[in-house]
């Protein structure tokens, strides 16, 4: 008997030619954001970012990954720039921001979207593993936002979050 794999999420194709309620030049000259990029939600947000027109920085822990996606942009017409890096990691946090700005110019739009979760049950989380969702969740979505904001002040520039 054959196990047919489960497939979630569209492909990339589909990506690039889902519908959308959306005018194409919508975020045209701005410059987005998107952590958790290279896969998954953060990677259709990203796409639909590129379809509407902004330039897209993805950033994330796997590089393969992140290649993938930022192939996917380009084909798009995207301007792109991507990092690998944990956004547990404030500094790396901070030298991503910054090279944003450095390439673009410009940041107008954060999406939060890096996550990470353990499928089991409650009663079986191990304490390393409760602690690397927090950090994740909570810290890295903390760093990410603060260290844009802090450009944002820094630079005078309004901003979405």
């Amino acid at each position: 008997m054959e196990v047919q794999k489960t497939r979630f999420g569209f492909s990339d194709e589909e990506l690039k030619a889902l519908p959308t309620v959306y005018r194409a030049d919508l975020f045209s000259g701005k410059t987005v954001v998107v952590s958790g990029g290279g896969s998954g939600f953060g990677k259709a947000i990203a796409c639909l970012l590129a379809r509407l027109g902004a330039n897209v920085a993805i950033c994330g822990r796997n590089e393969e990954k992140l290649a993938a996606t930022v192939s996917l942009l380009e084909s798009m017409g995207a301007q792109v720039f991507s990092r690998s890096l944990t956004i547990r990691d404030p500094d790396q946090v901070d030298g991503f921001i910054e090279a944003v700005w450095d390439k673009f110019g410009a940041l107008d739009l954060l999406v939060n979207n890096a996550g990470g979760q353990f499928p089991q049950m409650a009663l079986d989380f191990k304490v390393k593993g409760w602690n690397a969702v927090i950090d994740t969740n909570l810290n890295g979505t903390w760093y990410m936002m603060q260290s844009a904001a802090r450009q944002w002040v820094e630079r005078k520039t309004p901003a979405r979050s």
